[in-house]
């Protein structure tokens, strides 16, 4: 009996090693491993162009804040930035320029004009505060692409009211496209 189990065994891996080398050995000796590789294809032209969306009406632009007295302690309150010279910003805004250039110029431009990201001079022309906060936060997708959440940066994170400041004092057009200085 193991005798005629032994042969059985002898004749399986003899007709295996037959189905090898006859079917699979000659697929595997080839380059052709099923893959026909990338095919051109030239790129359409589109016919029609993509109708551009209506522009918004831009808002009246708000008066630039300006330092609130108190008639009573005769003391200034702080407004959101100060420029002098058109090119000094105060020393909290002027915090806010170097976080921005740190962090956020890559994708929207050394002045807020916007590159891969969209120009923030304008975006905060008419997006609130708030939005700014959850934007910076939490990121956003958008047309364009994709802005990452920077609620893991605590640099970004505890410097947000500055960036507004500075990014604010662009968009109110008190700044010029030029690198700011600190006030003295």
């Amino acid at each position: 009996m193991n005798k005629i189990k032994s042969g059985l065994m002898v004749l399986a891996h003899i007709a295996l090693a037959v189905y090898i080398i006859v079917l699979i050995w000659p697929m595997l000796m080839t380059n052709n491993d099923g893959y026909s590789g990338a095919i051109a294809v030239a790129p359409k032209v589109i016919e029609q162009a993509i109708p551009e969306p209506e522009p918004e009406p831009e808002p009246e632009p708000e008066p630039n804040p300006t330092p609130v007295i108190d008639n009573d302690k005769e003391d200034e309150l702080d407004a959101l930035y100060s420029v002098v010279d058109g090119d000094k910003l105060d020393e909290h805004s002027y915090a806010g320029f170097k976080l921005y250039r740190n962090w956020c110029a890559r994708c929207h431009g050394t002045y807020g004009q916007g590159m891969v990201g969209p120009n923030l001079a304008d975006s905060l022309k008419v997006i609130s505060e708030k939005e700014f906060f959850d934007t910076v936060e939490n990121g956003k997708s958008g047309r364009i692409g994709s802005m990452p959440p920077w609620k893991a940066n605590p640099k970004v994170m505890a410097g947000r009211d500055q960036l507004y400041a500075y990014l604010m004092a662009r968009s109110d057009g008190e700044i010029g496209v030029v690198k700011p200085k600190k006030q003295q």
